[in-house]
């Protein structure tokens, strides 16, 4: 080989390790850490699922767990157990989720719950509040951050002892015929004192409410107990009962979210409810809360509503418990969700370890007009009262859980 053509070949070598190395990037990107979200973005609970969506989006957001940031995956359960499963294998199997967050719907919740030994992920939700899902149904692998219906009808009931006047009032329920509803109803109906004249029980996505009206009129009843998810269903109800001049008491077990009211306006002020999630509102006493609203208003346009707050507190502990976290594996994460606490925007959360119910308490409200509609919210919940975990709390031999 003669010296112009080695030079040549030399050339070309160094030419194609130039390209070559100009092809790889300086740096690997980190591996992302992917966690997937089970939530209703279509059907009668899409209010819930939406705002449950946009707190956990906005927690994770530039979030990193060990230094490697985090993916978060959305699918539409629309509040059907079978869906919610099929969305849930697919998290798991194709997107290679590390956990499974969210709920709205406690039957979408205990159907993952039943595939949890295949699927062998964590799952943490933070709306499901049928007593089952920490209580005879509980497992190794779910968690739960919001209060259970045990816990809020404890909670209504030191509404009602610190104002007696609802005990004297003729009760009637209305209430969602299926897992929720019943769950609700059942708890609400073990308050001491509550007299309760009559109940009617529709499935959820009713839109027309007026024989369930007739039923309330028919009855002599003076308040409603509204065991109604807060979907669409519930604001229908509270509009047409209003319409047909149904001026009663209204309970609200877990309040509803704040675009609802805002949506109600005048016809949903004066609702009460002893277990609202959290409100907006304690921005006025909680800098914390403060600065979570300001950045939720600025993202999404509009005040959080209780489950977003719960969600983007859920999602706080999540990320804490993976972070600290040995390894990311299942029984690495299961291990830190027991013994990880957070200071989160609701306060200090963490989890029972024996049954995976989140100690947390509840916040007695009542929604009331805001004239000087700030952050452009007309309506809101008003605090009247935190009700804390020790107040609240099933002790773990009442909640039906056989140990994990």
């Amino acid at each position: 080989m003669s010296i112009n053509n080695r030079k040549r070949n030399i050339w070309h070598l160094f030419s194609a390790l130039a390209m070559a190395i100009t092809m790889v990037p300086a740096t690997a990107s980190a591996e992302e850490v992917a966690i997937g979200v089970f939530v209703p973005t279509t059907g009668a609970l899409a209010p819930i699922g939406t705002d449950m969506r946009k707190g956990y989006e906005l927690a994770a957001k530039d979030a990193n767990v060990k230094g490697n940031p985090v993916k978060v995956i959305v699918e539409d359960s629309a509040a059907k157990a079978d869906v919610g499963l099929r969305k849930a294998q697919k998290l798991v199997l194709e997107d290679r989720v590390k956990i499974l967050v969210g709920g709205a719907s406690s039957a979408v919740v205990l159907g993952i719950n039943a595939q949890a030994p295949r699927l062998n992920v964590p799952i943490l939700t933070t709306n499901s509040q049928a007593v089952q899902t920490t209580g005879d149904q509980c497992s190794r692998y779910l968690f739960r951050t919001n209060p259970n219906d045990a816990m809020m009808a404890k909670a209504n009931a030191i509404l009602m002892k610190e104002r007696p006047e609802l005990l004297e009032k003729k009760w009637f329920v209305v209430f969602h015929d299926f897992v929720w509803g019943q769950s609700n109803k059942s708890e609400f109906a073990k308050i001491p004192g509550v007299n309760i004249v009559g109940e009617a029980g529709r499935p959820a996505g009713t839109a027309d409410w007026a024989s369930a009206i007739s039923q309330i009129q028919s009855s002599g009843a003076d308040a409603v107990y509204l065991a109604l998810l807060g979907g669409d269903d519930l604001p229908a109800f509270i509009s047409q009962a209003r319409s047909f001049g149904i001026d009663a008491t209204m309970l609200a077990p877990a309040g509803m979210p704040d675009s609802m009211l805002q949506a109600l306006s005048e016809s949903g002020a004066g609702l009460l409810t002893g277990g609202l999630f959290a409100s907006w509102m304690l921005e006025e006493t909680s800098s914390a809360m403060k600065s979570f609203v300001n950045a939720y208003v600025e993202t999404y346009g509009e005040v959080p509503g209780p489950m977003a707050i719960q969600a983007y507190a859920g999602m706080q502990l999540t990320l804490a418990a993976m972070d600290a976290a040995e390894t990311l594996d299942t029984d690495g994460i299961i291990a830190a969700l027991e013994t990880t606490s957070v200071d989160s925007i609701i306060g200090k959360l963490q989890i029972r370890k024996e049954d995976h119910q989140g100690m947390v308490g509840t916040f007695m409200s009542e929604s009331i007009l805001l004239p000087d509609a700030p952050h452009g919210a007309t309506i809101g919940w008003k605090v009247l009262k935190e009700i804390a975990w020790d107040d609240i709390k099933v002790e773990l031999a009442d909640t039906g859980c056989k140990g994990l």
